[in-house]
């Protein structure tokens, strides 16, 4: 008989903790984690305003107000930080391809 696999073993690993960001002004803003629907709503929306707006939820506006005006480089690599900081597969904002907005 093959390995069986107990689904309390990954929700005992997730990674749950919120990414928090901390700002020049000292404040912090602290994202919680995405849940499943969430990160399959992030693999399928190919773009990077979608993806941001998934990943910080009720963060969406005061995250895309501090990134908008930085070069690309920025965006890129928060969105990486919180990928990794999830657990969640790298790949650059809105996927692989640039965004058409």
């Amino acid at each position: 008989m093959g390995r069986k696999y107990k689904f309390n073993r990954y929700v005992r690993e997730a990674r749950s903790e919120p990414f928090d960001l901390e700002l020049d002004d000292g404040q912090e803003i602290s994202i919680p984690a995405p849940d499943g629907d969430t990160v399959l709503e992030i693999e399928e929306s190919r773009s990077s305003r979608r993806t941001l707006e998934l990943l910080t939820g009720d963060y969406f506006d005061q995250v895309y107000e501090l990134v908008r005006h930085e070069p690309a480089s920025v965006l890129n690599g928060l969105v990486a930080d919180m990928a990794d900081h999830f657990g969640l597969a790298a790949a650059p904002p809105g996927g692989t391809r640039a965004s058409s907005r």
